[in-house]
C-alpha cells in the first residue's frame, strides 16, 4: 500500500510498501536504492547444498544498475530481485505485490 501521494517517474524519492505485519521503505538516492525493513520481511536468499535459507535483512543499499531482474511471484504475494553478482532478495508477504513490483521497476527504469 502506498501513501496518499502519487510518485511521478521523475521524482521517485520514496516508496512505502504495505506489508502483512509491517512496512518496507525504499528511498532512491541518485543511482542507488536504500531498502529498510524493521520486521524482517526483506530477506536474502542463500542457496547451497540443496538447501535454501532466507536471511532477514534490516537495511540494504544497492546500485540500481546492478539489479538485473525483478519478478512478481505467481502464487505468493512476494517480489524477488536479483543482482548482477547473483545475489537474490525477496520482499516477502506484501499486501499489494503488483503495485510494489510496478514501482520497483519504475525506480530502475527512471534513468
Amino acid at each position: 500500500r502506498f501513501g496518499s501521494k502519487v510518485l511521478a517517474a521523475n521524482s521517485l524519492p520514496a516508496l512505502l510498501c504495505g506489508m502483512g505485519n509491517g512496512n518496507i521503505t525504499m528511498n532512491r538516492r541518485g543511482e542507488f536504492l536504500e531498502i529498510s525493513d524493521e520486521d524482517g520481511q526483506v530477506k536474502r536468499v542463500v542457496r547451497g547444498g540443496g538447501d535454501t535459507a532466507l536471511v532477514p535483512v534490516k537495511k540494504l543499499f544497492i546500485k540500481l544498475s546492478d539489479v538485473c531482474s525483478v519478478a512478481l511471484k505467481a502464487e505468493e504475494s512476494d517480489v524477488m530481485f536479483t543482482l548482477e553478482n547473483g545475489v537474490e532478495y525477496v520482499l516477502n508477504g506484501l499486501e499489494d505485490a503488483e503495485a510494489t513490483y510496478s514501482q520497483f521497476v519504475e525506480f530502475i527504469a527512471a534513468d
